[in-house]
């Protein structure tokens, strides 16, 4: 009924009726614009350069002649049976049998498992609080009655299921994935006796650690035990959560569930050796050079502590590129994206109508752009990686559109693109919005022609639109007037000189490093904590094998992409969504360093590796992404 209502609406009537191809198709220019735009998309698909992207990967075939291979075959079985020994101690072990009995018991009855653990746990905080502090009597009184309230709900029957049947959660996603979440085959009753003083004396145990133990130390406990058994018991737990907090929460949380995550893939997985994503080789030799580069670093200890993130790294995109092989992660990954994005784009929003946050100074050249007062940045460290990280995520979310065979996906979709299109506008970032168009170039170049017709359309309406201030700081793109250009163009001949003297194994891991040598290069005083450009700032921190190491990484990516993007289906769409969106992110890097913060990395390296499992031919025959997305 909704739904109807929603298609029957004049708004989207008119957007209907404005995009209906009977309108446009006959036109001169539409002829025009998409005569060139399939004409070159031909002329890309049979030219040479496409068939050297899209050779056949003879990096497999390798890694299988290989001697090392053949060393690991002999010693697979002893790693097997150490990988079952190691899963034997973890299933046995008292913090996995009690996830898994509180989630079986949870299924079973939620409210009765919850409260026989939070009871025994308000009584015990209550006893000690009562032993070692003073209670108010209006303090007391509330405890009283919320363990009263507990204790009636001890026998409470109702099973998940039925909870869930009518909650909003439940029928968004039904609305929005149309599939049912539910669990199933859940039955209603009681928890077994084994489970009651088990659930019991967790809650003691936990109420008694509550009240000793510092709250924070308190939640990373009980963080670290429990939240790595259910990403044990279910890796794709962890990668969601990755997708979800990646641009909302400091970068140790995130490295610390890659890192569950990871080790759970490890231990889960047998047929690692069978999975090896294409672009894995390169991505060992960039880890390779990000250890040498540590190790003769002008700043060592430095440098050092600065090669665990790029361990990180290689862990998020192996994880990525094994678990995004499965339909029903591939869509719980793609809403944690769209919710999480969505939360930073509104943040981001609210920022600038409403808190109206100061420009620093570093951000803006004051003189050229007075009226720039307020350039959003949401979670992130600074307008520009907002940018950066909307630059990757809006591309993504434009192929899962397409990919979408569901009127109510799309119209919910084409409005969480609007939002984050306008916190991207609002980061005044001129980099993402070349990185964006470029995307949005490459999405309509590679999968929809047509799209074409639509870009020039907006490029040349725009203008009329568009604030004086947008309208200034793209004007102002390429211009020497603007002092951030001039100040880049002095970086990076200072940086070419730096290259010439540490090309072989870089200055070093980290911007202490390039900080250290800097100094000694820079010209006409112009300060800098990086080289303001992605390739040189790789080569200067690890090297010429570094920068061929991520040139071999990207090309092996994109080259089994391409071999799947020509394919109708839907998953094609959102390969080609992603492959838009790191192409336009390794362009907005000719004029920044977009990694400079190591969630925007992160971000890249995970995207890196979900477009290595859609794109993988065993993924297309295993999975059933182009049917259910």
């Amino acid at each position: 009924m909704d739904n109807l209502w929603i298609q029957n609406s004049l708004f989207i009537s008119i957007i209907t009726f404005l995009f209906r191809p009977e309108i446009y198709k006959n036109s001169l220019f539409y002829k025009i614009i998409y005569s060139f735009g399939l004409f070159f998309s031909k002329a890309i698909k049979g030219s040479w350069i496409r068939a050297l992207l899209a050779y056949e990967s003879w990096e497999y075939g390798a890694i299988k002649q290989s001697r090392l291979i053949t060393a690991f075959r002999k010693i697979n079985n002893p790693l097997i049976k150490l990988r079952r020994f190691l899963n034997c101690i973890i299933q046995n072990s008292f913090p996995f049998k009690i996830v898994l009995n509180f989630v079986n018991a949870f299924v079973q009855a939620p409210i009765s498992a919850a409260i026989h653990i939070l009871l025994p746990f308000m009584l015990t905080i209550t006893f000690l609080q009562g032993l070692f502090e003073n209670f108010t009597p209006k303090g007391l009184l509330f405890r009283a009655i919320l363990i009263i309230l507990l204790f009636f709900l001890l026998n409470a029957g109702a099973s998940l299921k039925s909870l869930l049947n009518s909650s909003g959660i439940c029928k968004f996603c039904q609305w929005f994935l149309g599939v049912n979440i539910l669990p199933q085959n859940t039955s209603t009753g009681a928890l077994t006796f084994k489970n009651r003083p088990e659930f019991g004396a967790i809650g003691t145990i936990t109420g008694f650690l509550y009240y000793f133990l510092p709250q924070t130390t308190f939640i990373k406990l009980f963080g670290i035990i429990f939240g790595s058994m259910a990403i044990y018991i279910w890796p794709w737990i962890g990668f969601v959560l990755t997708a979800f907090v990646l641009p909302l929460l400091p970068t140790t949380y995130t490295v610390g569930i890659i890192g569950l995550t990871f080790l759970s893939v490890l231990l889960n997985y047998d047929d690692i050796d069978k999975i090896i994503p294409a672009p894995v080789i390169p991505a060992l030799l960039f880890m390779a050079a990000a250890g040498i580069a540590a190790v003769f670093s002008v700043v060592r200890a430095e440098s050092i502590k600065t090669l665990p993130l790029y361990v990180a790294y290689f862990m998020i995109f192996y994880s990525a590129s094994v678990l995004f092989r499965d339909s029903k992660t591939v869509k719980l990954v793609l809403v944690s994206i769209i919710i999480s994005t969505l939360i930073l784009s509104m943040l981001g929003i609210y920022q600038y109508f409403f808190v109206k946050i100061p420009t620093a100074t570093a951000w803006v050249d004051a003189n050229q752009f007075p009226e720039l007062t307020t350039r959003v940045y949401a979670t992130l460290e600074n307008p520009n990686v907002l940018g950066e990280y909307l630059g990757l995520a809006i591309p993504l979310l434009v192929g899962f559109l397409w990919a979408s065979g569901k009127f109510r996906q799309k119209v919910f979709l084409v409005m969480v693109l609007c939002i984050l299109t306008v916190c991207l506008i609002l980061t005044f970032s001129r980099g993402a919005w070349l990185g964006l168009a470029v995307s949005a170039f490459i999405f309509a170049l590679i999968k929809e022609p047509r799209l074409l017709v639509l870009f020039i359309i907006l490029t040349i309406v725009a203008p009329m639109f568009l604030p004086s201030v947008v309208m200034n700081r793209i004007a102002s793109i390429g211009s020497l007037q603007d002092s951030s250009n001039a100040y880049r163009i002095t970086i990076w001949i200072a940086a070419l000189r730096m290259i010439k003297d540490y090309w072989l194994t870089g200055v070093g891991l980290g911007l202490a490093a390039f900080s250290r040598v800097y100094r000694d290069y820079m010209i006409a005083g112009a300060p800098a904590v990086h080289a303001h450009n992605l390739y040189l700032e790789i080569c200067l921190e690890l090297g010429v094998l570094g920068l061929l190491a991520l040139f071999w990484m990207v090309f092996r990516g994109f080259s089994q992409a391409l071999t799947c993007i020509a394919g109708n289906n839907r998953a094609s769409y959102i390969i080609a969504g992603i492959t838009a969106a790191i192409v336009g992110h390794l362009f907005h890097g000719l004029f920044d360093y977009v990694w400079y913060s190591p969630r925007i990395v992160m971000a890249f390296w995970m995207f890196l590796g979900m477009m290595s499992a859609l794109a993988s031919r065993r993924s297309f025959a295993n999975n059933e992404v182009e049917e259910k997305v």
